[in-house]
């Protein structure tokens, strides 16, 4: 984690003299943290009430927060945090109240990811033992409505500290419980104990929703419950997959939409989610299988698309993977609650469906199928040759749809720049050994120069359907994506979504026949990724980018067959010094992962290979980390 300087502010300094005497309320479990060996007990309100003044409401109100422990170290506080202090000092009078912290003091601790609140209000003087009572009956009051802690679930209340007590959002019904043996310990009721058992502070801590200001007393509507998954147990191995299959782009998810969600019968908006505190895993589970033009049996693997918007963690990243036990392929990490998508090839689980995993709090999300492939078919043992049988010639490669190229540019745009708000057909039949006809798919790399204004430049599958490749462009240099593009006759879209001129490339990996033919190859996608580098684990690469020199690393000779053509990984790029790509060289050279410094990038590519079976890996991006997967292999 990141250390910071703690500033000389009042804030700072009341939040370092709190960590000196506090053992971290967030430092275990929260069940572990209060026990309940007296009874329940509840704030006593003021005689003369003062209370904040809040909108009106509706009926409809967000669900209670989950135990969202800290996860990552980003103190400044966040939209939420600030909100609610400042809706505090409204109310009572400018009190102190801390919210960040060092990275480098203490334990685990929210107001570390600048999401909890340190209200300096003392048990020991009345009027501020008043306002935290008014503050606290009215924060878990039930409303009108009958729901109950109604104002707290609106601004995403996680759990409090107050005068030796302790509330749980996540757990409500225990009510207020006795924190850290405040109240049955005699050592703990001298006034050395304030701060350690709360009698000069209220400790609010916020979830992910309340902390980013998207609960319903900032926004006026309250946010989707987390999405349920079914439970699963023992579920088969995924199998091998032959060949992506590229169809019309079908869309299999919309949570926002309540569109795709499997868990029973629910078809009401929910919000991918992380895993509870309790271990409930909570992937989404999504069926892929029997929608649109993918086949309801038989689908070893799917391309698919994933959009995620709305988060309200920080830098979160979405995973796929087949199973509950499967291994990940990361998708996307979006920069901001702005909408981000990502590409990933992914093996299918026997039930026809995929999961989908988030790492921190909360998010929107929409999942399109690009392409599918069927199991691989095995071919029969021959028999044992006898001296009375000749030994059969060896087994020819077996053909397939997908020929493979070295990375060609099939389109340069620099003469005439993508203008903004443009949508442009290009006809791509012809180039870089496309054929006219006998075509179901492109897997193409969209490069952009260097733009004036940061923008969205995509691919659609016809002109007016999904995107199926999407980048942002720099204002600093060149972007790169890959996507497996659904055409017929060799014709795509790109739109330019930005503010400013754009000059694209289009770079032609292979294209994709609509059947089997000696000409192509078959790909073969594994039934689970294999990681092959993970530089910060040194695996593969040892450490981060240190020189623009390019690293060399062998693909073949473990799940990649020696003399492969063309290898499929996903890859993704940690950002070092400075925004900039990686880029993978082998049988030609492709760009990849756009690294912002200090944030993770994640693409699929498909690399045609030397026969020495070597990629070499370089950036200019000093500092920056890589991992690869191997998803599959042409042969």
């Amino acid at each position: 984690m990141p250390r910071t300087r703690a500033r000389r502010t009042p804030v700072g300094l009341i939040a370092a003299a709190l960590v000196a005497a506090l053992v971290p309320l967030t430092a275990v479990i929260p069940q572990s943290q209060a026990i309940d060996t007296v009874p329940p007990v509840v704030p006593v309100a003021a005689r003369a009430s003062v209370v904040p003044q809040a909108p009106a409401f509706t009926a409809a109100i967000d669900g209670a927060s989950d135990y969202q422990a800290q996860s990552q170290c980003t103190p400044a506080p966040k939209p939420g945090a600030l909100k609610l202090a400042r809706l505090i000092t409204a109310t009572y009078g400018r009190t102190p109240i801390g919210i960040a912290r060092s990275c480098s003091i203490g334990g685990l601790s929210e107001h570390k990811e600048g999401r909890a609140l340190d209200w300096m209000v003392s048990m020991r003087v009345p009027s501020q033992r008043a306002q935290a009572a008014s503050f606290l009956t009215w924060l878990l009051a039930t409303d009108q409505y009958g729901n109950a802690a109604a104002m707290a679930k609106r601004l995403g209340i996680m759990y409090i500290g107050w005068n030796n007590l302790f509330w749980r959002g996540y757990d409500s019904g225990r009510g207020w419980t006795e924190l850290k043996g405040c109240l049955t310990d005699p050592r703990k009721k001298a006034a050395g104990y304030d701060t350690y058992c709360h009698r000069n502070h209220v400790h609010l801590s916020l979830s992910w929703e309340g902390a980013s200001g998207l609960t319903s007393y900032w926004s006026g509507k309250p946010l989707p419950p987390t999405c349920d998954s079914p439970w699963s147990y023992g579920q088969p191995t995924p199998v091998a997959g032959a060949d992506l299959v590229p169809v019309t782009p079908v869309r299999v998810l919309d949570s926002r939409a309540g569109v795709g969600v499997t868990a029973g019968a629910l078809a009401a908006p929910c919000r991918l989610g992380t895993a509870r505190w309790s271990g409930d895993r909570r992937d989404l589970v999504v069926t892929v299988a029997g929608r649109g033009e993918v086949p309801p049996t038989g689908v070893a693997a799917v391309a698919i698309r994933v959009t995620v918007a709305r988060t309200s963690a920080p830098t979160p990243t979405v995973s796929a993977r087949a199973t509950a036990a499967g291994a990940l392929v990361p998708v996307v990490s979006p920069l901001s609650a702005s909408a981000f998508a990502g590409t990933a090839v992914v093996p299918v689980a026997a039930d026809g469906t995929v999961r989908l995993v988030l790492d921190r709090g909360t998010a929107d999300v929409t999942v399109d199928v690009l392409a599918w492939a069927a199991p691989v078919v095995t071919a029969p043992t021959p028999p044992v040759p006898t001296p009375d049988t000749p030994t059969p010639p060896a087994a020819a490669a077996a053909p397939g749809r997908t020929h493979v190229v070295s990375p060609v540019t099939v389109y340069d745009g620099t003469a005439t720049p993508l203008a903004p708000g443009e949508v442009r057909t290009v006809r791509l039949a012809g180039l870089g050994g496309i054929p006219a006809t006998g075509v179901q798919g492109l897997v193409l790399a969209l490069t952009t120069a260097r733009t004036s204004t940061s923008d969205w430049i995509g691919v659609q599958a016809g002109a007016s359907g999904p995107y199926v490749a999407v980048l942002r462009s720099s204002i600093t240099g060149v972007r790169a994506t890959h996507g497996v593009v659904p055409t017929k006759d060799g014709v795509v879209t790109v739109r330019n979504a930005g503010k400013s001129p754009a000059v694209i490339q289009l770079r032609l990996h292979a294209w994709i026949g609509d059947a089997a033919d000696t000409g192509g190859s078959q790909l073969t996608l594994l039934p689970s990724p294999v990681l092959l580098v993970d530089s910060a684990r040194k695996i593969g690469l040892v450490g981060p980018v240190t020189t623009a020199k390019a690293r060399a690393v062998t693909v073949t000779g473990g799940r990649v067959p020696v003399g492969a053509q063309a290898v499929l990984v996903s890859v993704s790029g940690l950002g070092g010094t400075t925004e900039s790509t990686f880029t993978l060289a082998s049988r030609g050279s492709a760009r990849v992962a756009n690294l912002t410094p200090g944030r993770w990038d994640h693409d699929v590519l498909l690399l045609p290979l030397l026969p020495s079976g070597v990629i070499a890996v370089s950036s200019p991006s000093l500092g920056s980390q890589v991992r690869i997967s191997v998803l599959g292999y042409v042969a």
